[in-house]
């Protein structure tokens, strides 16, 4: 299963997007982009929740 997480959906104007097979990593790579280039540490938990918050399932971004 792919998952696309676009950084515009959760309040940002970037052009960054993540478009791939759902791993545990792909979630991690959404909140070190958040941190890196928009200077917001998120905890991984949070990152989940907004994730949730625009409609996938907790099923669909768990491994």
């Amino acid at each position: 299963m792919t998952l696309k997480l676009r950084c515009d959906d959760y309040g940002f104007e970037c052009d960054f997007i993540i478009d791939e097979k759902k791993t545990v990593g792909t979630l991690e790579k959404l909140r070190n982009h958040f941190e890196e280039e928009h200077g917001i540490d998120y905890t991984i938990e949070a990152v989940t929740q907004m994730i949730t918050n625009k409609g996938h399932s907790l099923e669909s971004i768990r491994k």
